[in-house]
């Protein structure tokens, strides 16, 4: 018997170089960032996002989760009160309650405009650009950009 996998999935950011050309590609909540040579101070750095995280509360996100039929809210304790992100759920069900509007797999949340169109952004590297990060939301959620 093969293994139960409607409700899992993963994200992915991934980065192809080509000579100091950057292109980045995204699904989920994974994250890329540079950190950078702060100009006024070269002894100093400056982190910057490279990518977005796709996640429920992003209006742009949010649309494409409600125009396929999906809703969008927090886990609620027992007086009705919300906890924790924003989630996409089935319409009239509890389920998948997944923390990310696009993601590799998650065969319940497709139904309802979960899905894994990457966002491609391009970046010129430039000699103040020292160092690329790319981490999981695991790491994110612990450590800001």
């Amino acid at each position: 018997m093969g293994t139960d996998v409607r409700y899992s999935g993963s994200t992915c950011v991934s980065i192809l170089t080509y000579g100091r050309h950057l292109f980045m590609a995204n699904v989920g909540d994974s994250r890329a960032i540079i950190i950078k040579q702060d100009p006024s101070d070269p002894r100093k750095c400056i982190a910057k996002a490279l990518t977005r995280d796709h996640k429920p509360d992003d209006p742009l996100e949010a649309k494409v989760i409600i125009g396929a039929g999906g809703r969008i809210d927090s886990y609620r304790d027992s007086h009705g009160n919300k906890v924790g992100p924003e989630r996409v759920w089935l319409k009239n069900e509890e389920i998948p309650g997944l923390a990310m509007t696009r993601s590799f797999g998650d065969q319940v949340a497709c139904r309802v405009g979960v899905n894994a169109v990457p966002e491609i952004t391009e970046l010129r590297m430039k000699s103040s650009d020292k160092i690329i990060i790319l981490a999981s939301d695991g790491v994110w959620e612990f450590l800001e950009n």
